[in-house]
């Protein structure tokens, strides 16, 4: 039986509710062109704020059987999506000179896309974008996990929405945003194998990890051509995004160097 996280459940059927409501305040053409884009799956490297849903715990929707809510962070630097950067940039929200994220004004919610980015991979030796650049205190944790017979959600190049942290403050000026973004993910159902990203070796021996919880995650015999395009950008690009240090290892590599 799958698990859900009580916390989570409060949270995402509070954005379920409100979103259809705020939605309707946005351009029919730019909802048009959001859900158009869901379908498009060419890679591209860009720079800008994104958001990630490699870790994210889902629950299922209240309208849509094929779809569940992942609430995912947000970053701003480089990551792979699945059309052009301009199709992927946020809409109505941006971050301020203080690094907050903020809901521009007139704007009812803002509107991000999940994407893929190394952000808090496990420090595998091997796996270093620049071995010269590694910082000693680098605390990621984050390695795949390999699973098999399952349920998992498809989070990759999806829309997301972020309400303003409060709801009541007035629409034409500018908000800051929540914390996080709630992603409509496509549930896959009955796959034979994928896989889901991990905070360290605990979670990658854990067994039931992959049956008892809906986790955003990647089909298998993808993952290799994504860590290869992203780490080959970082290397080219070295000072586009110091956060990412290292490229996203596997759990099998996990006792690795120890």
């Amino acid at each position: 039986m799958v698990k859900i996280n009580p916390f989570l459940i409060g949270f995402v059927i509070l954005l379920f509710c409100l979103v259809p409501c705020v939605m309707a305040g946005l351009p029919k053409d730019r909802v048009a062109s959001l859900s158009a884009a869901k379908d498009i799956t060419v890679p591209v490297v860009c720079n800008q704020p994104y958001t990630l849903c490699d870790t994210a715990y889902c629950v299922p929707s209240q309208s849509d059987p094929k779809t569940v809510l992942c609430s995912c962070f947000m970053i701003d630097g480089v990551s792979l999506g699945g059309n052009s950067c301009s199709v992927l940039a946020p809409v109505g929200m941006y971050v301020n000179e203080d690094g907050e994220w903020m809901i521009k004004a007139g704007y009812p919610v803002g509107q991000i896309t999940s994407t893929y980015s190394f952000y808090q991979a496990a420090p595998i030796p091997g796996r270093e974008i620049d071995p010269n650049t590694t910082a000693s205190d680098y605390t990621g944790t984050i390695y795949l996990k390999h699973c098999t017979n399952g349920d998992w959600a498809d989070c990759w190049n999806k829309p997301c929405s972020v309400l303003p942290k409060d709801i009541t403050a007035d629409i034409n000026t500018d908000r800051e945003a929540a914390d996080y973004a709630v992603c409509d993910c496509g549930l896959v159902t009955n796959s034979p194998e994928w896989y889901i990203a991990v905070y360290g070796t605990e979670q990658c021996t854990d067994e039931n990890l992959c049956s008892d919880y809906i986790i955003s995650g990647s089909p298998a015999g993808t993952m290799d051509a994504g860590i290869a395009l992203l780490k080959k950008y970082l290397l080219e690009h070295p000072d586009a995004d110091p956060a990412q240090q290292y490229a996203m290892g596997y759990c099998e590599e996990c006792t690795e160097g120890e």
